[in-house]
């Protein structure tokens, strides 16, 4: 809501400012990190039931007993680590995403004895989750677009937005 507010009033500003003749604006890169000022974006949750062994760790062989668990799982991007890049000449705006990741994992802790035990198996099992990265990164992008084209297209139109 905060977003959509200061949004129409930088539109409403901006129009009332257009009738009148002012000089061009100049996106630039900070102007654009400034936009998406936020540590952490993550584009995907996803709930997973597992169940991880608990052994002794001098005997790996044979474990002492199973766990089952519940867990949530959030993967997404480091927003430090976005680069964006403008092209005037051309006039297009690259933004290159990082590597989408696991960001979060919060298991059900009702057994705390082995919530080592299911947090490793949970981060060893949802890494090898494909589908799991692959949609975060498509909402990573979806993401990014929708917060960076409606600034683009108003400062100017004749930019085109890349996100790689």
């Amino acid at each position: 809501i905060c977003i959509l507010i200061s949004l129409t009033a930088f539109l409403i500003t901006r129009q009332k400012k257009s009738s009148a003749v002012s000089p061009p604006e100049v996106i630039t890169v900070s102007t654009l990190e400034k936009i998406i000022n936020v540590k952490e974006l993550s584009t995907f949750t996803a709930v997973y039931n597992g169940i991880a062994s608990v052994g002794d760790t001098e005997n790996d062989k044979q474990p002492d007993y199973y766990v089952s668990y519940e867990a949530r799982v959030k993967a997404g991007i480091v927003m430090d680590d976005i680069q964006i890049a403008v092209d005037n000449n051309n006039k297009v705006i690259t933004v290159t995403l990082p590597n989408v990741e696991i960001t979060e994992i919060n298991v059900d802790i009702s057994s705390l004895e082995a919530y080592k035990a299911c947090e490793d198996d949970v981060k060893e099992e949802v890494e090898t989750q494909e589908a799991i990265l692959t949609l975060a990164k498509q909402n990573a992008v979806n993401i990014i677009k929708a917060l960076t084209s409606p600034i683009v297209e108003q400062l100017d139109a004749e930019y085109q937005l890349v996100i790689e």
